[in-house]
């Protein structure tokens, strides 16, 4: 697949995934001084930027403050 193609798929620009091929953050193939993708390639690079979840930490307990001392005029 084209830059064209496997942007969209990435959910980022044109622009970016040139950036990515410029970096050797994505491998790619170059084919007649065209930059292609295998989907392979594409399903790769998203596995490597998974972020793992974690587990939710559970929430403090809420705590009522009483201030008796302070009188409000």
């Amino acid at each position: 697949m084209t830059i064209a193609e496997a942007a969209p798929r990435l959910g980022i620009s044109a622009s970016k995934l040139y950036q990515l091929v410029a970096a050797r953050a994505i491998a790619h193939y170059r084919v007649g001084g065209k930059i292609v993708f295998s989907q392979a390639d594409i399903d790769d690079y998203l596995a490597r930027c998974r972020v793992a979840a974690v587990a939710p930490v559970p929430a403090a307990p809420r705590v009522k403050l009483r201030l008796k001392h302070i009188t409000l005029s």
